[in-house]
């Protein structure tokens, strides 16, 4: 489904024809699981305090006995999300969920137009579908490679590993995350698919780990593993943190894969 929303000019905030106008539409929709993105209109984006404008606002209305949908957007659950650009977020509506509330924001001339803002269904998780993925790594000396899920992704030669990134097939938006673990459980910030760790050309990984996050958590589990130079094979699923016991001793390989629970 798309939508794009009318301007209802509410009031101007800024002289001349710079002025903030916002629309709004309400939208029910039945339990599951949703990707909303902004699709690209050409229009320059204009910052204002720091948010880029044209906006779109996705909340809730309250109401009694229902329950409020969840926004997963830039690695973070909120009640309320943002969209400018070509952003995107995962939207879960529970069983008996309030209507969203969409509200456009501009600010500009008075013919600018709306975003057009974009809600599709992702595949229902209930009966466990297969998710398949890629392990696109950087290797020293060596550059960009690329595996299939459950492969060892690694050069032949014991050179470490420098940024890793992963892309899932079906998109399942943000639900795959991984990060590289500290010295502690609470270190190390996640970075949601398809997103880079590490730098091409920089230091090497420390360690991994992969989580993933609701609905998809609920019907699948992450396993993967990790080889280090000195120790040798480690391995953890979901959440767990691979990484050596030994200072400063460089990942040259790791494998995941995504299984039905």
């Amino acid at each position: 489904m798309s939508t794009i929303n009318s301007l209802a000019p509410v009031q101007d905030r800024a002289s001349g024809s710079d002025r903030f106008r916002s629309s709004a539409q309400v939208l029910p929709l039945p339990e599951g699981l949703y990707l909303a993105s902004v699709k690209p209109s050409g229009q320059p984006l204009r910052v204002v305090n720091g948010v880029g404008f044209p906006a779109v606002q996705i909340s809730s209305i309250p109401q009694p006995g229902t329950l409020a949908p969840s926004f997963l957007t830039k690695g973070e659950l909120a009640p309320v999300v943002w969209l400018s650009g070509m952003d995107e977020a995962v939207i879960t509506v529970p069983a008996g969920s309030a209507p969203l509330l969409i509200t456009n924001y501009l600010y500009g001339p008075e013919l600018q137009k709306c975003p057009d803002l974009e809600i599709k269904r992702l595949n229902r998780i209930t009966t466990a579908p297969a998710v398949g993925l890629s392990v696109h790594i950087h290797i020293q000396q060596q550059g960009e490679r690329h595996f299939n899920a459950g492969e060892w992704a690694a050069s032949d030669e014991p050179f470490w590993i420098e940024a890793l990134r992963v892309e899932v097939t079906p998109a399942v938006g943000q639900l795959l995350q991984y990060h590289v673990p500290g010295a502690s459980s609470s270190d190390g910030h996640w970075t949601p698919a398809p997103g880079r760790l590490g730098n091409p050309g920089g230091a090497p990984l420390a360690g991994i780990a992969f989580r993933l996050l609701p609905p998809l958590a609920n019907s699948h589990r992450v396993v993967y593993g990790a080889r280090f130079l000195r120790h040798g094979e480690i391995t953890g699923t979901d959440g767990e943190p691979c990484r050596s016991p030994q200072a400063q001793d460089p990942m040259i390989a790791v494998r995941v894969a995504i299984v039905p629970r």
